[in-house]
């Protein structure tokens, strides 16, 4: 049964990059090579609203996408967001309070992925 749900979770990931990619990469080349062997582009506008969320000398520190963590510990329809800079600037786009670990829950998630959709991606968990 474990190794059913592992190959699922795999499955469910496919969309997920080989490699998050900083966001002073990502103003250079905004393009991830995927784990199901295509590839994602970012888009331009939402690099430049990370750029503007964080001082220079963070930009090769965060690293996008940003995942959402899809934990079902965490109840239905919510998502964890970790790492320091990347709840940074989640907390700002949201209007939220700056925490090391956010959790986040369906309107909050419509939210940021409405106003991140491409530097943003859904972590399927166990």
């Amino acid at each position: 049964m474990e190794e059913i749900v592992l190959r699922e979770l795999v499955r469910l990931n496919a969309h997920l990059p080989k490699r998050r990619v900083s966001l002073k990469e990502a103003l250079e080349k905004p393009v991830v090579e995927l784990a199901d062997g295509g590839t994602h582009q970012f888009r331009r506008s939402e690099l430049e609203l990370l750029k503007s969320l964080l001082p220079e000398e963070d930009w090769d520190s965060l690293k996008i996408p940003i995942l959402i963590e899809m934990d079902p510990k965490l109840g239905r329809g919510a998502g964890r967001i970790r790492g320091k800079l990347e709840c940074r600037v989640v907390a700002k786009v949201l209007g939220k309070q700056e925490r090391e670990e956010l959790v986040l829950y369906l309107p909050e998630l419509a939210e940021l992925r409405g106003k991140l959709q491409t530097t943003t991606e859904y972590l399927f968990t166990a």
